[in-house]
Protein backbone atom coordinates (compact mmCIF):
# COMPACT_ATOMS: atom_id res chain seq x y z
CA UNK A 1 0.00 0.00 0.00
CA UNK A 2 1.43 3.39 -1.02
CA UNK A 3 2.09 6.27 1.33
CA UNK A 4 -0.80 8.68 1.68
CA UNK A 5 0.23 12.32 1.41
CA UNK A 6 -2.19 14.59 3.21
CA UNK A 7 -2.62 18.16 1.98
CA UNK A 8 -1.95 19.37 5.50
CA UNK A 9 1.54 17.79 5.73
CA UNK A 10 4.30 20.17 6.76
CA UNK A 11 6.10 21.88 3.88
CA UNK A 12 9.34 23.80 3.57
CA UNK A 13 7.19 26.90 3.24
CA UNK A 14 5.79 26.17 6.71
CA UNK A 15 9.36 25.83 7.98
CA UNK A 16 10.28 29.19 6.45
CA UNK A 17 7.30 30.76 8.21
CA UNK A 18 8.39 29.31 11.58
CA UNK A 19 11.94 30.62 11.05
CA UNK A 20 10.61 34.10 10.28
CA UNK A 21 8.40 34.11 13.40
CA UNK A 22 11.36 33.00 15.53
CA UNK A 23 13.53 35.79 14.10
CA UNK A 24 10.89 38.45 14.65
CA UNK A 25 9.76 36.97 18.00
CA UNK A 26 6.26 37.94 16.92
CA UNK A 27 3.62 36.40 14.65
CA UNK A 28 2.23 39.86 13.87
CA UNK A 29 5.62 41.31 12.87
CA UNK A 30 6.51 38.22 10.84
CA UNK A 31 3.17 38.41 9.02
CA UNK A 32 3.73 42.08 8.20
CA UNK A 33 7.26 41.36 6.97
CA UNK A 34 6.00 38.62 4.63
CA UNK A 35 2.85 40.55 3.59
CA UNK A 36 0.62 37.84 5.03
CA UNK A 37 -2.54 37.93 7.07
CA UNK A 38 -1.77 37.31 10.74
CA UNK A 39 -4.52 34.66 11.17
CA UNK A 40 -3.06 32.62 8.29
CA UNK A 41 0.35 32.60 9.96
CA UNK A 42 -1.17 31.64 13.30
CA UNK A 43 -2.91 28.70 11.58
CA UNK A 44 0.46 27.62 10.17
CA UNK A 45 1.94 27.53 13.68
CA UNK A 46 -1.02 25.50 14.97
CA UNK A 47 -0.70 23.08 12.04
CA UNK A 48 3.03 22.48 12.63
CA UNK A 49 2.58 22.15 16.40
CA UNK A 50 -0.25 19.65 15.88
CA UNK A 51 1.81 17.58 13.44
CA UNK A 52 4.86 17.54 15.75
CA UNK A 53 2.80 17.03 18.89
CA UNK A 54 4.72 19.75 20.77
CA UNK A 55 4.48 23.45 21.43
CA UNK A 56 6.96 25.45 19.34
CA UNK A 57 6.18 28.88 20.75
CA UNK A 58 5.08 30.22 24.11
CA UNK A 59 2.60 33.05 23.63
CA UNK A 60 3.55 36.21 25.52
CA UNK A 61 1.97 39.69 25.78
CA UNK A 62 4.58 41.23 23.47
CA UNK A 63 5.06 38.33 21.07
CA UNK A 64 6.24 34.73 21.21
CA UNK A 65 9.20 32.84 22.63
CA UNK A 66 10.63 29.53 21.41
CA UNK A 67 10.21 26.52 23.68
CA UNK A 68 13.04 24.01 24.07
CA UNK A 69 11.24 21.86 21.49
CA UNK A 70 10.89 24.92 19.29
CA UNK A 71 14.64 25.57 19.44
CA UNK A 72 15.22 21.99 18.31
CA UNK A 73 12.76 22.34 15.43
CA UNK A 74 14.21 25.72 14.42
CA UNK A 75 17.65 24.18 14.01
CA UNK A 76 16.15 21.42 11.85
CA UNK A 77 14.11 23.88 9.77
CA UNK A 78 17.10 26.12 9.06
CA UNK A 79 19.21 23.13 8.03
CA UNK A 80 16.43 21.81 5.79
CA UNK A 81 15.92 25.18 4.09
CA UNK A 82 19.66 25.55 3.53
CA UNK A 83 19.86 22.07 2.00
CA UNK A 84 16.88 22.87 -0.23
CA UNK A 85 18.59 26.02 -1.54
CA UNK A 86 21.80 24.07 -2.12
CA UNK A 87 19.94 21.42 -4.09
CA UNK A 88 18.22 24.07 -6.23
CA UNK A 89 21.58 25.70 -7.00
CA UNK A 90 23.17 22.37 -7.93
CA UNK A 91 20.28 21.47 -10.23
CA UNK A 92 20.53 24.82 -12.00
CA UNK A 93 24.30 24.41 -12.37
CA UNK A 94 23.81 20.96 -13.92
CA UNK A 95 21.42 22.42 -16.47
CA UNK A 96 23.75 25.23 -17.53
CA UNK A 97 26.80 26.41 -15.60
CA UNK A 98 27.43 29.36 -17.95
CA UNK A 99 24.09 30.99 -17.29
CA UNK A 100 22.14 31.97 -14.20
CA UNK A 101 21.81 34.59 -11.51
CA UNK A 102 24.15 35.72 -8.73
CA UNK A 103 22.95 37.74 -5.76
CA UNK A 104 25.41 40.41 -4.60
CA UNK A 105 25.12 42.56 -1.48
CA UNK A 106 26.91 45.92 -1.31
CA UNK A 107 26.93 49.15 0.68
CA UNK A 108 25.72 52.51 -0.60
CA UNK A 109 29.14 54.12 -1.08
CA UNK A 110 30.30 51.07 -3.03
CA UNK A 111 27.62 51.89 -5.59
CA UNK A 112 29.59 55.06 -6.35
CA UNK A 113 33.09 53.60 -6.27
CA UNK A 114 33.36 49.81 -6.56
CA UNK A 115 30.40 48.72 -8.70
CA UNK A 116 31.07 51.01 -11.69
CA UNK A 117 34.57 49.57 -11.87
CA UNK A 118 33.92 45.84 -11.96
CA UNK A 119 30.29 45.33 -13.05
CA UNK A 120 30.82 46.27 -16.72
CA UNK A 121 33.93 44.07 -16.87
CA UNK A 122 32.14 41.11 -15.29
CA UNK A 123 29.15 41.51 -17.63
CA UNK A 124 31.45 41.64 -20.63
CA UNK A 125 33.19 38.44 -19.53
CA UNK A 126 29.97 36.63 -18.53
CA UNK A 127 27.12 38.12 -20.61
CA UNK A 128 24.73 35.25 -19.75
CA UNK A 129 24.98 35.76 -15.98
CA UNK A 130 22.50 38.19 -14.48
CA UNK A 131 23.21 39.97 -11.20
CA UNK A 132 20.63 40.79 -8.54
CA UNK A 133 21.92 43.66 -6.38
CA UNK A 134 20.98 44.26 -2.75
CA UNK A 135 22.05 47.51 -1.08
CA UNK A 136 22.45 47.39 2.70
CA UNK A 137 24.82 48.19 5.54
CA UNK A 138 27.76 45.81 6.05
CA UNK A 139 26.20 44.10 9.09
CA UNK A 140 22.92 43.58 7.19
CA UNK A 141 24.80 42.10 4.22
CA UNK A 142 26.55 39.68 6.57
CA UNK A 143 23.18 38.65 8.04
CA UNK A 144 21.76 38.12 4.55
CA UNK A 145 24.75 35.94 3.66
CA UNK A 146 24.14 33.76 6.71
CA UNK A 147 20.42 33.48 5.88
CA UNK A 148 21.18 32.64 2.23
CA UNK A 149 19.46 35.75 0.88
CA UNK A 150 22.63 36.77 -0.99
CA UNK A 151 25.58 34.58 -2.04
CA UNK A 152 28.33 37.19 -2.25
CA UNK A 153 28.78 40.40 -0.27
CA UNK A 154 31.21 43.31 -0.28
CA UNK A 155 31.67 44.68 3.24
CA UNK A 156 33.91 46.92 5.31
CA UNK A 157 35.83 46.14 8.53
CA UNK A 158 35.65 45.26 11.34
CA UNK A 159 34.97 41.75 10.00
CA UNK A 160 32.81 40.36 12.75
CA UNK A 161 31.10 37.12 11.74
CA UNK A 162 32.83 33.79 12.31
CA UNK A 163 30.34 32.08 9.99
CA UNK A 164 31.75 34.00 7.02
CA UNK A 165 34.93 33.79 4.98
CA UNK A 166 36.47 37.09 3.86
CA UNK A 167 39.15 38.23 1.45
CA UNK A 168 40.32 41.77 0.73
CA UNK A 169 39.90 43.20 -2.76
CA UNK A 170 41.09 46.75 -2.15
CA UNK A 171 42.60 48.94 0.52
CA UNK A 172 41.47 52.35 1.67
CA UNK A 173 41.99 54.58 4.69
CA UNK A 174 40.15 57.34 6.48
CA UNK A 175 41.46 60.86 5.93
CA UNK A 176 40.71 64.12 7.73
CA UNK A 177 38.77 66.89 6.01
CA UNK A 178 38.96 69.89 8.38
CA UNK A 179 36.65 72.88 8.37
CA UNK A 180 38.23 75.56 6.20
CA UNK A 181 37.81 78.10 9.03
CA UNK A 182 39.41 75.90 11.70
CA UNK A 183 42.95 76.53 12.88
CA UNK A 184 44.64 73.53 11.38
CA UNK A 185 47.29 75.03 9.10
CA UNK A 186 50.03 75.10 11.74
CA UNK A 187 49.37 71.41 12.46
CA UNK A 188 50.10 70.16 8.93
CA UNK A 189 53.28 68.12 8.52
CA UNK A 190 54.94 65.78 6.01
CA UNK A 191 56.68 62.44 6.30
CA UNK A 192 59.84 61.53 4.42
CA UNK A 193 58.21 58.41 2.94
CA UNK A 194 55.01 60.06 1.68
CA UNK A 195 54.38 63.20 -0.41
CA UNK A 196 50.83 63.55 0.98
CA UNK A 197 50.23 66.02 3.85
CA UNK A 198 49.38 64.80 7.35
CA UNK A 199 47.46 66.51 10.13
CA UNK A 200 48.58 66.26 13.74
CA UNK A 201 46.15 64.12 15.74
CA UNK A 202 45.99 66.80 18.44
CA UNK A 203 43.96 68.94 16.02
CA UNK A 204 41.00 66.62 16.52
CA UNK A 205 40.95 66.82 20.33
CA UNK A 206 38.45 69.70 20.53
CA UNK A 207 37.29 69.77 16.91
CA UNK A 208 33.51 69.26 16.34
CA UNK A 209 33.08 66.13 14.21
CA UNK A 210 30.36 64.81 11.94
CA UNK A 211 30.25 61.01 12.17
CA UNK A 212 28.11 58.04 11.20
CA UNK A 213 25.95 56.00 13.58
CA UNK A 214 27.73 53.99 16.30
CA UNK A 215 26.74 50.65 14.72
CA UNK A 216 28.15 51.53 11.29
CA UNK A 217 31.53 50.19 10.22
CA UNK A 218 32.99 53.60 9.30
CA UNK A 219 32.17 54.81 12.83
CA UNK A 220 33.71 51.69 14.38
CA UNK A 221 36.93 52.39 12.49
CA UNK A 222 36.82 56.02 13.70
CA UNK A 223 36.45 54.83 17.29
CA UNK A 224 39.45 52.52 16.86
CA UNK A 225 41.47 55.50 15.63
CA UNK A 226 40.36 57.62 18.59
CA UNK A 227 41.24 54.80 20.99
CA UNK A 228 44.76 54.79 19.55
CA UNK A 229 44.95 58.58 19.90
CA UNK A 230 43.92 58.35 23.53
CA UNK A 231 40.95 60.73 23.32
CA UNK A 232 37.53 61.00 21.65
CA UNK A 233 36.69 64.31 19.92
CA UNK A 234 33.33 66.02 20.49
CA UNK A 235 30.51 64.87 18.20
CA UNK A 236 28.49 67.65 16.59
CA UNK A 237 26.31 65.67 14.17
CA UNK A 238 25.47 62.04 13.47
CA UNK A 239 24.27 60.73 10.10
CA UNK A 240 23.70 57.31 8.53
CA UNK A 241 25.22 58.23 5.17
CA UNK A 242 28.83 58.97 4.27
CA UNK A 243 27.49 61.07 1.39
CA UNK A 244 25.76 63.30 3.97
CA UNK A 245 29.05 63.71 5.85
CA UNK A 246 30.68 64.70 2.57
CA UNK A 247 27.96 67.27 1.81
CA UNK A 248 28.09 68.78 5.31
CA UNK A 249 31.88 69.02 5.14
CA UNK A 250 31.58 70.97 1.89
CA UNK A 251 29.61 73.70 3.71
CA UNK A 252 31.97 73.67 6.74
CA UNK A 253 29.37 72.29 9.14
CA UNK A 254 32.08 70.25 10.85
CA UNK A 255 35.24 68.23 10.38
CA UNK A 256 34.91 64.70 9.01
CA UNK A 257 36.92 61.50 8.64
CA UNK A 258 36.07 59.89 5.31
CA UNK A 259 37.41 57.05 3.12
CA UNK A 260 39.98 58.61 0.81
CA UNK A 261 38.78 56.82 -2.32
CA UNK A 262 35.16 57.80 -1.80
CA UNK A 263 35.55 61.58 -1.46
CA UNK A 264 33.66 64.00 -3.67
CA UNK A 265 35.68 66.07 -6.13
CA UNK A 266 34.73 69.19 -4.15
CA UNK A 267 36.47 67.90 -1.02
CA UNK A 268 39.48 66.64 -2.96
CA UNK A 269 40.00 70.10 -4.42
CA UNK A 270 39.74 71.73 -1.02
CA UNK A 271 42.38 69.49 0.53
CA UNK A 272 42.46 66.38 2.70
CA UNK A 273 45.01 65.18 5.25
CA UNK A 274 46.23 61.75 6.19
CA UNK A 275 46.29 60.29 9.70
CA UNK A 276 49.64 59.31 11.17
CA UNK A 277 50.36 55.58 10.67
CA UNK A 278 50.61 55.21 14.46
CA UNK A 279 46.87 55.92 14.67
CA UNK A 280 45.51 54.95 11.25
CA UNK A 281 43.26 51.88 10.84
CA UNK A 282 42.70 50.21 7.44
CA UNK A 283 39.29 50.70 5.84
CA UNK A 284 39.27 47.86 3.34
CA UNK A 285 36.86 46.47 0.77
CA UNK A 286 36.27 42.79 1.54
CA UNK A 287 34.37 40.06 -0.28
CA UNK A 288 32.40 37.81 2.07
CA UNK A 289 30.82 34.40 1.48
CA UNK A 290 29.31 31.83 3.83
CA UNK A 291 31.87 29.30 5.08
CA UNK A 292 31.50 25.73 3.81
CA UNK A 293 28.43 26.68 1.77
CA UNK A 294 27.78 25.57 -1.79
CA UNK A 295 28.25 28.48 -4.17
CA UNK A 296 26.30 28.43 -7.40
CA UNK A 297 28.36 28.45 -10.57
CA UNK A 298 27.55 32.14 -11.26
CA UNK A 299 28.57 33.06 -7.69
CA UNK A 300 31.82 31.11 -8.00
CA UNK A 301 32.60 32.94 -11.24
CA UNK A 302 31.97 36.30 -9.54
CA UNK A 303 34.22 35.41 -6.58
CA UNK A 304 37.02 34.28 -8.88
CA UNK A 305 36.63 37.43 -10.96
CA UNK A 306 36.88 39.65 -7.86
CA UNK A 307 40.03 37.78 -6.81
CA UNK A 308 41.54 38.44 -10.23
CA UNK A 309 40.97 42.21 -10.08
CA UNK A 310 41.74 42.82 -6.39
CA UNK A 311 44.09 45.69 -5.79
CA UNK A 312 43.63 47.12 -9.29
CA UNK A 313 41.12 49.90 -8.56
Amino acid sequence: MGTVIRNDDMTTRDMAYIVSIAEEQSITRAAAKMYMAQPALSQCVQKVEKELGVLIFLRQPNGVKLTAEGECFLEFAKKTLTEQKTMEKKLLDLQNSDRGVVQLGFTGMQAMYVLPYFLPQFKEKYPSIDMVLTEAASEDIEEKLIKGEVEVGIVHPPLLREELEYFEINHDELVIVPRSNSRYHKMIYYRDDDPMPYLDAEFLRNEPLIVTQSWQRSRMVCEQIFDKMGFHPPIKQVSRNLSTLDALAQVDYGTVLLPSKQLSDALRRRGVYKIDPAYSVPYTFNVAVLKNAYLSSPAEKLVEFLKEIRGTF
